[in-house]
């Protein structure tokens, strides 16, 4: 009997993984609370969350590629490599206590560097094991200065529909751009009418479906604004309705 119940601990105990460091912290984000697919990480008494988890809570869009981690908003660029304490912010190097790491198909990253470096506020409650991030807050980053675009910086429509000959009066306009656009600058005209306010988003699409039957004949559609990198753009296209 007493060498069924040592081989039952045995087994139980192969069978258990287990992940170095994992811990239960609570992440919230502007004053709500952050949910995980996979839970977050303490390594070295630093914080590591999933990639994404929570930096598109703060207003940046991430993108990962053979190792390389580069985070964009809030004006600010921040880029870290998998197993590399070397990072950079607005292209000064900075070196990070802990290197980002992989955990299976997971890419965690330090929550703290990344936060504050995106302007935000960051407190750690031990009591509570507790991560409280305030995007409104300074951080110890200042902000990026103006930058003038590259050279031969033009912005282009990718994709605009409709286009042609048309036989709906109710057409869905839609349109993509090359380059993201601030949205609180972008204005589209449909014949010299502003139709903004009907304006979707979707993804990096836009569209809109106009609160008025359009009338047989051409008809102009223009889009004017600048990109978040402060590049104005006036494009337009034309349809004509039979």
């Amino acid at each position: 009997m007493k060498r069924l119940l040592w081989i039952f601990l045995l087994l139980g105990a192969v069978g258990a993984p287990q992940i170095a460091g994992a811990q239960s912290v609570t992440v919230i984000v502007n004053g709500q609370p952050v949910s995980f697919t996979q839970p977050p990480i303490v390594r070295a008494g630093r914080v590591f969350v999933p990639l994404r988890g929570v930096f598109e809570r703060l207003g940046a869009s991430v993108v990962y590629a053979s190792g390389q981690i580069n985070a964009t908003g809030r004006g600010r660029n921040i880029s870290l490599t998998i197993n590399s304490t070397q990072a950079t912010v607005n292209g000064q190097p900075e070196t990070i206590d802990v290197a980002p790491f992989l955990v299976a198909d997971t890419t965690y990253v330090p929550l703290r560097f990344i936060s504050q470096a995106l302007g935000a506020s960051v407190n750690w409650n031990d009591s509570t094991s507790t991560v409280t991030i305030n995007a409104g807050g300074g951080g110890s980053y200042p902000p990026r200065p103006p930058q003038p675009p590259p050279p031969g910086y033009v912005v282009h429509l990718v994709s605009v529909s409709p286009t042609g000959t048309i036989y709906s009066a109710h057409p869905t306009i839609s349109f993509q751009f090359d380059h993201r656009v601030r949205l609180e600058a972008l204005r589209i005209r449909v014949d010299g009418n502003d139709v903004t306010a009907n304006v979707s988003q979707s993804g990096r699409g836009f569209y809109l479906n106009l609160p008025w039957a359009i009338q047989a004949g051409p008809h102009h559609v223009r889009a004017t604004g600048t990109t978040i990198d402060g590049v104005s753009f006036d494009l337009s296209w034309d349809f004509v309705r039979g």
